[in-house]
């Protein structure tokens, strides 16, 4: 399940809502989606994030990864599969993903910019629980994803949904 985001703008005029630039695509298995987000910042590669989705419980939180749109594939069917058993509800990539056609059989939700079948295998270092900002918007530790058809939008606050449509 998940809302309607013209519907949140809609209702939540009163809130500084941000919208994803229309540069990202959707990957990922799940149409819609909707939690608070976990910051990591990564140096091309994507060994930190592996770690993250393989040995820790997502809490169906979203993690928001920037990695300045090296062009490395840092998502692909191994990691969403682990993103998928651990109960995250998405990941929104500032890069691109490989085995694109795996990753749209998983059950999560996944933006990023576009597809590269390389994978970086240098270790390297890694921020976590930090503002990002790309596509036109900032991140933050704690703040709130909303995701449809239509796009992501993204608020510091929790966005009212009473009486906001549902899609399944």
């Amino acid at each position: 399940m998940y809302y309607k985001t013209a519907d949140l703008c809609d209702m939540n005029q009163d809130k500084k809502i941000q919208v994803l630039s229309k540069d990202f695509k959707s990957y990922g298995g799940e149409k819609g989606f909707f939690g608070q987000i976990k910051t990591l910042k990564l140096n091309k590669s994507n060994w930190a994030l592996i770690d993250m989705l393989k040995n820790t419980s997502g809490n169906n939180k979203i993690i928001v990864v920037d990695v300045e749109e090296a062009y490395f594939g840092i998502v692909g069917d191994i990691l969403s599969s682990y993103a998928e058993k651990n109960n995250y509800q998405a990941l929104i990539i500032n890069g691109y993903v490989r085995d694109s056609i795996e990753i749209k059989k998983s059950n999560i939700g996944l933006y990023a910019i576009g597809t590269c079948p390389l994978r970086c295998f240098e270790k390297t270092d890694y921020k976590t629980e930090i503002e990002l900002n790309f596509g036109n918007v900032y991140f933050n530790e704690g703040d709130y994803i909303y995701a449809d058809e239509d796009g992501v939008i993204i608020s510091s606050e929790k966005l009212n949904t009473t009486n906001v449509q549902k899609r399944h």
